[in-house]
């Protein structure tokens, strides 16, 4: 088929300006994390020997002294993988030393040790429900759900009075619903004030006045006074306290939203959570050291991470927000089984793992119950998302890190009494996590190279056609990353010096290969350069703002579809790969035509 001019000049209008890339990444995501070959297994070993020499006091760099506090905390880290079972291998543990005297519990930590990881469980609740609820509940008013959270009635107005009626189970989940953190008197200055004249004698008013506050009897709190309190009490307690925002407004975190959302899915299930937990997740993905209540068999408390007294507390109404106890080989599975879509269908994990809503920083976003930070990699620029859920309360901490880029994640798990176990927690999780994005993108170009660069040329010899790509190494800020287009022939045209006046753009990938097997490998074509709105706007607009730069880092979505022949898009690229993920044949779709791989 040869290009028209018609043809050419679209090809011109859509490449010749300068966009983002898509959020699908730049290579297909790396199938090779633990071998002795991989960039990610050479990475982790070389962390570890940092932790190591860090830990054990053998080393003065400045890493030691980033990780000198580590030695209080035990922890566990490790990677998974969708592509790489072996990968959730890689795995490093610290025993600190109050740990490994414990007069209970384990005294060395390992892959099957169990943690509280806190409000990694509010990940575990959202992912219940959407097992559990149909769409109509999601968008529900809750207080047609839990009838006890009726609207109170208030003379002041609504900035006194939380509407019930428009928060639903999905306000809660997305922390969207606008209301108290925890919603029970043991978060109250109150209560605190009671507390301490019952050990200390004396009267609350005392600390109220104290603090220019009139004094208030206690029972103005409601029934709730702690978390042992039943549904009904709770709802009570929560109803009556005023609200942050208004729903759909500002994210504002709330662990009090998680114990509604428990209280909503049990509900409607007519099952405890415990239950709920339990058939729906921990057994199905054979999660075997998982549970929302305190592990009381022998064998299992042998494996618990028990630091202080605070790890036998019952959850109750507290496990669906930050009561749920784990170990890292149960974390992996279950993030490989969020990332692989084993128990839901994958249009719907796609849809669940998206932002809701931003905060103020440019570089974290809030999901169901996502919280999604934008990783900048030091080198390119390019962005790469995490969808985490960070767990942190009292000396328990976790977390679950999933990268849909690359199939894979990071699980954590720390404990320690130690009032620093906080900061440690994100220490690790940050040397991990620049150890290995790095990594990831470095062996996912080492297999695009291995897996599609060359020349595919067609096997009918009457026609002129043939696609040369290979891999763009360059370093320079900004510049495109990935497999590059060097040489495109289509039945005579030279289709870069035609239509991309020399430029050589990228693929991007676009649909991924739907099975195990062999079959097709979408790409699309772009040839965007990495950089906020701000730093492409031209200097000769005179104003610099979010507008004068939009055209230069955002067309890449704006025209994604824009553009077709005949029914066909413009930019898709179209590999057939074998089941080892080896492109044996290319398609430029809108060439119609197949190009053989030689050599």
């Amino acid at each position: 088929m040869h290009f028209s001019k018609g043809l050419v000049l679209l090809f011109s209008f859509c490449f010749t300006s300068t966009f983002a890339s898509f959020l699908t990444g730049t290579y297909p995501a790396p199938i090779d994390l633990a071998s002795n070959a991989s960039v990610v297994a050479a990475n982790w070993k070389n962390l570890s020997r940092i932790f190591d020499n860090s830990l054990r006091g053998n080393s003065a760099t400045n890493a030691a002294d980033a990780f000198a506090a580590a030695r209080n905390v035990s922890f566990s880290v490790g990677l998974f993988s969708i592509h790489d079972p072996a990968a959730s291998k890689l795995q490093y543990h610290h025993t600190s030393p109050q740990t490994a005297n414990a007069p209970n519990g384990t005294n060395i930590v390992n892959g099957d040790s169990i943690y509280r990881v806190a409000s990694v469980s509010k990940l575990f609740t959202v992912y219940a429900g959407i097992l559990n609820l149909a769409e109509e509940d999601w968008n529900s008013p809750i207080s047609e759900i839990i009838p006890e959270l009726t609207t109170a009635d208030s003379e002041n107005g609504s900035a006194y009075t939380i509407d019930w009626d428009e928060i639903t189970p999905w306000a809660l989940a997305t922390q969207l619903a606008g209301i108290p953190q925890f919603g029970i008197a043991a978060g109250d200055l109150l209560f605190a004030f009671e507390e301490a004249a019952s050990l200390k004698g004396g009267s609350s008013s005392d600390s109220a006045i104290a603090l220019g506050l009139p004094p208030l009897d206690i029972s103005v709190l409601g029934p709730c006074l702690n978390f042992t309190c039943g549904v009904a009490a709770f709802a009570e307690s929560y109803r009556t306290q005023t609200p942050e925002f208004q729903s759909f407004t500002s994210p504002g975190y709330s662990d009090g939203a998680f114990m509604l959302l428990g209280m909503v899915i049990s509900t409607i299930t007519g099952r405890p959570m415990e239950s709920v937990y339990r058939q729906s997740i921990f057994e199905p993905l054979g999660m075997a050291s998982s549970n929302s209540t305190t592990p009381t068999g022998v064998d299992d408390l042998a494996r618990c991470v028990i630091t202080d007294n605070s790890f036998y507390l019952e959850g109750g109404l507290t496990s669906p927000s930050g009561g749920i106890f784990s170990s890292l080989n149960d974390l992996n599975k279950f993030g490989v089984a969020l990332l692989n879509s084993t128990l839901l269908p994958s249009n719907v994990t796609r849809k669940w793992m998206k932002p809701v809503t931003h905060t103020p920083s440019l570089t974290y976003s809030v999901g169901g119950p996502w919280e999604i930070h934008r990783y900048i990699h030091p080198v390119t620029g390019k962005i790469t998302d995490l969808y985490t859920k960070l767990g942190d309360s009292g000396s328990s901490g976790g977390a679950t890190v999933l990268i849909p880029e690359y199939g894979a994640g990071i699980s954590f798990a720390g404990a320690s009494s130690d009032v620093i176990r906080s900061d440690v927690d994100n220490i690790v999780l940050d040397s991990v996590i620049n150890a290995i994005l790095p990594a990831l993108e470095a062996q996912a170009a080492v297999e695009a190279g291995l897996n599609y660069i060359g020349t595919y040329n067609s096997t009918d010899r009457n026609l002129n056609s043939s696609v040369t790509i290979s891999l763009d190494k360059s370093t320079a800020p900004g510049k495109p990353k990935g497999l590059s287009v060097s040489r495109w022939i289509s039945n005579g045209t030279d289709v870069l010096l035609e239509a991309f006046k020399g430029v050589h753009p990228v693929l991007l990938p676009s649909i991924p290969k739907p099975n195990e097997g062999p079959g097709p490998v979408a790409f699309q074509i772009s040839t965007s350069l990495q950089t906020n709105s701000y730093a492409a706007a031209p200097k000769s607009a005179g104003v610099i703002g979010p507008f004068t730069g939009a055209y230069g880092t955002n067309i890449d979505w704006m025209v994604a579809g824009n553009q077709y022949y005949g029914g066909v898009g413009v930019k898709l690229f179209v590999f057939d790969v074998n089941a080892e993920g080896m492109a044996t044949a290319l398609s430029p779709a809108v060439a119609r035509i197949k190009l053989q791989r030689r050599g």
